[in-house]
């Protein structure tokens, strides 16, 4: 592996890393103002990320959209066990909890 490998590689990791982290406080369709600073962000280290290895760019973007898809099921499997358990709670407190999580879902 040569010199201008290795540091093609860090940066990708750097990039990635960046991104994640950039996308841990981003919430999507927010008008907040901190929210576009952060989209921008995001938008010019994905475009970094892309100048720098396009395969990696695209990996990068799979592996996000895989992330997402399992978040969704888990929290569809999640919502369906909480829907089917809630007609047999007795606890009236417990029962409030489990129709709040239910229609956070």
């Amino acid at each position: 592996m040569t010199y201008e490998e290795i540091l093609k590689f860090g940066e990708i990791q750097y990039l990635k890393g960046r991104l994640d982290e950039l996308y841990k406080g981003y919430v999507p369709n927010s008008i907040e103002r901190d929210n576009r600073i952060v989209d921008s962000r995001i938008t010019k280290y994905e475009e970094k990320l892309k100048k720098t290895d396009e395969i990696s760019f695209h990996l990068y973007m799979t592996e996000k959209k895989n992330i997402f898809h399992s978040k969704n099921k888990n929290k569809r499997e999640i919502k369906d066990l909480l829907t089917e358990v809630i007609d047999h709670v007795d606890d009236n407190k417990l029962f409030n909890k489990i129709k709040n999580q239910i229609e956070k879902y």
